[in-house]
């Protein structure tokens, strides 16, 4: 696990720069075995992905691994969108969607958590992530602004209006 996961980070620096000056975001880099290794790349850009913008940055990324050999073994390149209902798992994921909808589950000791009439803590929380500071989050939730540290988040997705 700990080399899945150094092999991510190493394509993750060789990539971001390259992908990020084709117009595209780089959000998560994935290496894992799957009956096969497979590195999954997850690109977005502000006006959105279509399969041509999949398949440009798959050409543009598998130019640069074949020419760096950042991967010691056989492996398949994915290239993927998100998803509208994208996880947030890094503070980053956060920071890219400061002013969008969002669904967080948190932790069941999180100590700045909402409570109900009745004092007892919410765990399922739905707002509008307004920024980040270091590792912590702001979360507008039923207009009030509510700071909440990332290891207070069990889990997280943005949640759009449709």
């Amino acid at each position: 696990m700990m080399e899945e996961t150094q092999i991510a980070h190493r394509v993750e620096r060789l990539l971001e720069a390259p992908i990020g000056q084709a117009g595209y975001r780089l959000l998560e880099v994935q290496f894992r075995h799957e009956g096969r290794w497979v590195l999954r790349l997850i690109v977005d850009r502000e006006s959105g992905i279509s399969m041509e913008s999949l398949t440009d940055v798959n050409e543009l990324a598998g130019r640069l691994l074949d020419v760096e050999d950042p991967i010691p073994q056989a492996y398949s390149l994915e290239v993927s969108s998100p998803g509208l209902f994208r996880p947030l798992r890094e503070i980053k994921h956060f920071r890219q969607s400061v002013g969008k909808w969002a669904v967080f589950t948190l932790a069941p000791d999180a100590p700045n958590a909402p409570k109900t009439r009745g004092g007892r803590k919410k765990r399922q929380l739905r707002g509008v992530i307004r920024g980040v500071d270091g590792e912590t989050v702001q979360l507008e939730y039923e207009g009030k602004r509510i700071s909440l540290a990332k290891d207070e988040i069990q889990e997280a997705k943005l949640d759009p209006d449709l």
